[in-house]
């Protein structure tokens, strides 16, 4: 009877590893055996916590507590073992196991949500707060220069990634979100951005011509890009963009800083007339007395 906890030790352990605060966001990374080894092993410390607190409470709880007329049970064995005996179970020894396979079954199954909680103890003593969700995505994407780049540059106000697609596109924005991690896929399978301009290479140059300013707009658009389909990834930075791509006049390959404004053309001065130079000249000319007949 007792080797049938081999089942709910399995079960509990991948419970373990679903609520667990780290190991969830790493649980679609276990695949085949290796998903049945980390289910064990989880599984394994549950079974052993039960195992430990249910014969801890065997050993130390007396078999009832009276209160004046009142007396409550507190031998879970013996209760279960009868409950046993009601269901069918004719020998004591049979209904003993099966008391115990029912109640370290049910242990095992609380003691996954104790881990849960241990687990948080240790992360908030480890950085100091309890919303520790930030700091161990970090540390889970740390492994990835693709995905360390994106999630550090959401996490800061005022820098923005340059995304480059399979099919010549480009995207120029915030960072907004990573999506989230499933039993199945992970975190990094969609990028959620806010766009500040768009554009394309050029097939021959693949120099980077953007023509869609979204900021012009402004209603607050958000686009969805799989990261597979990203070629190559950068911090932009306006100023760097601007030294390395000189102006060439065309308003279609400048890029703008948000918030930023075209400068005002300056008003051209209007030609003057030639009789208004003839009238100037002959008011600067020094005026000369015409020189007398001599008699």
């Amino acid at each position: 009877m007792l080797v049938l906890l081999i089942f709910p030790v399995l079960v509990a352990g991948f419970v373990a590893c679903h609520i667990h605060p780290v190991e969830s966001y790493r649980l679609h990374r276990y695949e085949g055996q290796y998903l049945y080894l980390k289910s064990a092993e989880f599984g394994l410390y549950c079974f052993f916590l039960a195992l430990v607190v249910g014969l801890g409470l065997h050993l130390t709880l007396p078999d009832k507590l009276s209160v004046a007329r009142f007396s409550l049970g507190l031998n879970l064995v013996a209760w279960l073992a009868g409950a046993m005996k009601n269901l069918g179970a004719t020998a004591d020894g049979e209904a003993d196991k099966m008391a115990w396979f029912v109640l370290l079954s049910l242990l095992t199954f609380l003691a996954a949500w104790v881990l849960k909680g241990w687990a948080h103890l240790r992360l908030r003593r480890r950085f100091g707060i309890w919303q520790t969700r930030v700091h161990v995505i970090g540390q889970i994407l740390e492994d990835s220069p693709l995905d360390n780049l994106l999630f550090t540059v959401s996490l800061v106000r005022g820098r923005y990634v340059m995304l480059s697609m399979d099919d010549r596109k480009v995207y120029v924005g915030k960072v907004v979100n990573l999506g989230e991690p499933s039993a199945t896929s992970g975190m990094d399978q969609d990028v959620t951005l806010v766009p500040l301009m768009s554009g394309h290479r050029d097939k021959d140059t693949l120099r980077v011509n953007f023509d869609t300013f979204y900021a012009e707009v402004n209603t607050g658009i958000s686009i969805s890009l799989r990261q597979d389909r990203i070629v190559s990834a950068t911090e932009f930075d306006f100023d760097a963009y601007e030294v390395w791509n000189a102006p060439t006049g065309e308003p279609d390959t400048a890029a703008k800083k948000p918030g930023a404004t075209a400068p005002k053309p300056r008003a051209a001065k209007p030609a003057a007339s030639t009789a208004s130079k003839k009238a100037a000249e002959r008011k600067a000319a020094p005026k000369t007395t015409p020189p007398r007949a001599a008699h």
